[in-house]
């Protein structure tokens, strides 16, 4: 698996992880989204910090989870119902059960893996630097929307917003630890604060002129077959480029980057698969 080539990294900042070595990756794959500010990103630790120095790393009730309920509904109008689970997996455990059958990960609409839905889509996966612009559509076209929060723990916070089905039982959040919600909240405040990225325009072009890679805003996908993207990989993190373990991704680009960070990542684009 690539994701087992991943040397044992000692600290992350920003967009960067050090490994033992002191070795430095660019890091694309930021936990699919779930680090899309980076590492250590802005005041969210402090929060998180605060948080566990009052005793919040306990699954307790806490004023941040009515806090983060808010925000996100206040995001999702018409999907009145949000509720918090521990992990994406169970918070589509809980979309199965509010619609009475299995809901197959195949039938999560990803923007960032793809332009057009299928027409089995039933769930929206929602992501930021993507779909904000897509929030008021997205509420009467899908019965569930996912929101991807832009800071997690082992993807937690996984929220689930449902639309209007009075006849529907709605599943109960998962309770979770304070310095988590805390910390989701904060990442989704400082999102709003700053929600642009300043992607060098030189790795923008090599990618989108590339025929091994197609990109949705920050998230770039393999294109390639599925059968090359492991020595792709490997080659990605010779380099010092981390990108997502999973295929066809989606890897995450840096906000920032150095010029020559970003002559890097535009020269692998473009010749990694190819040339």
């Amino acid at each position: 698996m690539e994701a087992e080539a991943v040397p044992i990294i000692r600290r992350a900042r920003g967009y960067r992880l050090y490994d033992r070595d002191g070795r430095r990756y660019l890091d694309l794959s930021r936990d699919g989204g779930g680090a899309l500010l980076g590492h250590r990103s802005g005041a969210a630790v402090s929060h998180m910090k605060s948080a566990l120095s009052q005793g919040l790393f306990s699954a307790v009730p806490s004023v941040w989870e009515a806090r983060l309920l808010r925000m996100i509904g206040g995001m999702f109008p018409g999907h009145a119902a949000v509720r918090l689970f521990s992990s994406p997996e169970r918070a589509l455990e809980a979309v199965s059960c509010w619609m009475g059958r299995r809901v197959d990960p195949a039938e999560v609409h990803d923007p960032a893996l793809g332009s057009s839905a299928p027409a089995h889509a039933s769930v929206f996966l929602w992501r930021p630097l993507v779909s904000e612009g897509e929030a008021g559509a997205v509420a009467g076209s899908w019965q569930a929307i996912l929101p991807v929060l832009p800071l997690t723990v082992f993807g937690a916070p996984a929220p689930v917003c449902l639309a209007g089905h009075p006849e529907r039982l709605v599943p109960d959040s998962d309770r979770l630890p304070g310095f988590l919600l805390a910390g989701a909240l904060s990442g989704l405040v400082e999102l709003r604060r700053s929600p642009g990225f300043s992607v060098s325009p030189a790795v923008l072009r090599a990618i989108d002129s590339s025929a091994g890679w197609a990109r949705v805003g920050p998230y770039v996908r393999a294109t390639f077959r599925r059968e090359a993207f492991s020595g792709v990989f490997q080659a990605f993190l010779g380099a010092g480029v981390l990108l997502a373990p999973a295929y066809p991704g989606p890897s995450v680009l840096p906000g920032t980057c150095s010029p020559g960070e970003a002559q890097l990542l535009a020269r692998l684009f473009s010749t990694i698969p190819g040339g």
